[in-house]
């Protein structure tokens, strides 16, 4: 008796009313995965025209567009969620049955453009930080085919990664007496529990790999950004510095990572659940908890193209002047 009570407030089941449920799968799944998925639609976009309209001629710019394609992937991604989780489609089908074409059919390709996000931001970091640290010897190695080959290797090893999980099982018509309905649901194949689990598993490697990362290498940049600075009013202004557009730059890659880094919080509290937490799965005993973490993933998820839109307007010249000329064209042949 004491056992199921401890396993019942382990999983904060009695403070997870299904009132509560409904309200964060509503906000979360629905209302922000809708809106925000929508908004980065748009800005990701955007973003990726104003790349190719500045040219991919260097390896910020080729790094910068494939970030800005990978989420997009996310934000489509959010958009098929916001879909199946809306009040119309739930009144169609049950919500178990909803939550098992998030999982089968959206999860792993969600997690494959977040994947190729989260690398794409630490090779944007770590290039920034050899760009500070070592500018001559730098700018002789990163070229723009460096930058393709990068690009090319990370969005290769994730779906590579990806696959075997997603295509593990096959699909097919099953019906469920209890809600009355036949549904697609994905039917056991063949080391079908391994394949999934080994792809899983390798996803959150990636996601703690590209945190570490990250955190290592902003902390490093923001230092040594800080102590050229300091080094720059010390000496005579005829030293040859950092230049204004690079000092941009590297504010903008510190800001970004900071903002991957804050904004993967709730990515990080799921893996640590899934990993440490027995029954935090779908149709565990930690199911209610499961949903709403898992709900609070994609939202914050989203905001990280958003956020990176405003710093590319805000910190970025050549963004932002090519940016503005889109939209006074566009206008422009509105009005005739």
């Amino acid at each position: 008796m004491t056992t199921n009570a401890s396993e019942y407030s382990d999983c904060l089941n009695e403070y997870i009313t299904d009132q509560i449920l409904d309200i964060a799968v509503f906000v979360n799944f629905f209302f922000l995965n809708g809106v925000i998925g929508l908004l980065g639609l748009v800005v990701n976009v955007i973003k990726m025209i104003v790349f190719l309209k500045l040219g991919l001629r260097n390896s910020t710019n080729i790094t910068f567009f494939v970030l800005s394609a990978a989420d997009t992937g996310v934000v489509v991604m959010m958009l098929a969620f916001s879909f199946v989780f809306s009040p119309m489609v739930l009144k169609e089908i049950n919500f178990d049955v909803a939550m098992n074409i998030g999982y089968n059919c959206l999860g792993f390709p969600y997690g494959l453009f977040s994947r190729v996000a989260s690398l794409m931001t630490a090779s944007i970091t770590v290039e920034r930080f050899l760009c500070v640290t070592f500018p001559l010897k730098v700018k002789l190695i990163l070229k723009p085919i460096v930058a393709v080959v990068e690009s090319v290797t990370v969005i290769f090893v994730v779906v590579t990664i990806s696959i075997p999980g997603f295509i593990s099982s096959g699909k097919g018509q099953v019906f469920i007496e209890n809600i009355d309905q036949i549904i697609l649901r994905r039917e056991e194949a063949d080391l079908r529990t391994l394949l999934e689990s080994i792809s899983f598993l390798s996803l959150a490697i990636i996601q703690l790999v590209a945190v570490g990362v990250i955190t290592f290498f902003n902390v490093a940049l923001t230092r040594k950004f800080l102590q050229i600075t300091k080094w720059r009013h010390q000496v005579s202004s005829k030293v040859v510095t950092m230049t204004v557009k690079d000092k941009r730059l590297v504010k903008m890659v510190i800001f970004i990572s900071v903002s991957f880094l804050l904004l993967s919080i709730p990515s990080l509290i799921f893996l640590f659940l899934v990993v440490f937490k027995q029954g935090f799965s779908i149709g565990g005993r930690c199911e209610k908890l499961y949903t709403i973490v898992c709900s609070a993933i994609f939202p914050t998820d989203g905001l990280n193209s958003l956020v990176s839109f405003f710093l590319f307007l805000h910190m970025s010249s050549k963004f932002k002047g090519m940016t503005k000329l889109m939209f006074q064209v566009t206008c422009s042949k509105r009005k005739i």
